[in-house]
């Protein structure tokens, strides 16, 4: 029986559940999520929607030009696990994430947050979720730069200076404007 169900229903409170981490973990190594791509933000599980083909190729190209980029500067994580630590502690798989170095730092532990430079969500069904509770949860973490790649309005938005639930800065950029990235302000990237 997994924790969040050893509770009597006579005993749950009235309302949306909220799950933790460590009831999340359990789930997940017990298999009740299959092989869905799942996420923990706030408590609440969201089973994350297929990838529609813009959005496959976003991340690809990304992952490919941020390779081509920072390579041996950055650690790229294209669509894997990390751990927002400020509570609620979250689970999240963000679309592009570039780590501090070294690599081998991450072969026995999760990323968390405190590991990321940068974090991209590639946004079309998900805009909405991504531009609230998302990015309202990378601030609390103090992640210091978010993009988040509009695909909807073929936009990219940059946030930054993270304080509290939101941030203090954001700017955004059209299609073949230059984009510099804080942690490394001397290499641009023409985001598309």
């Amino acid at each position: 029986m997994t924790a969040f169900a050893e509770k009597p229903a006579t005993q749950l409170v009235e309302g949306p559940y909220k799950f933790t981490l460590e009831q999340f973990e359990k789930m997940s190594d017990e298999g009740v999520f299959g092989d869905a791509r799942v996420e923990l933000l706030n408590g609440e599980i969201t089973v994350k929607a297929m990838q529609k083909p813009p959005h496959a190729q976003a991340v690809r190209k990304l992952n490919r030009r941020f390779g081509q980029l920072l390579d041996n500067v950055a650690y790229i994580s294209p669509q894997l696990p990390m751990i927002l630590l400020s509570p609620p502690p979250d689970f999240v798989e963000p679309d592009i994430a570039l780590l501090r170095l070294p690599a081998e730092e991450y072969d026995n532990r999760n990323v968390e947050s405190r590991d990321a430079l940068l974090v991209i969500e590639v946004s079309d069904t998900t805009l909405i979720r991504d531009q609230g509770v998302k990015l309202e949860a990378y601030a609390r973490n103090a992640i210091p730069e978010v993009w988040i790649l509009n695909l909807n309005k073929n936009l990219l938005e940059v946030y930054r200076e993270p304080f509290d639930t939101e941030y203090a800065s954001k700017h955004v950029y059209k299609i073949g404007e230059k984009v510099a990235l804080l942690e490394f302000p001397d290499l641009l990237l023409e985001w598309w």
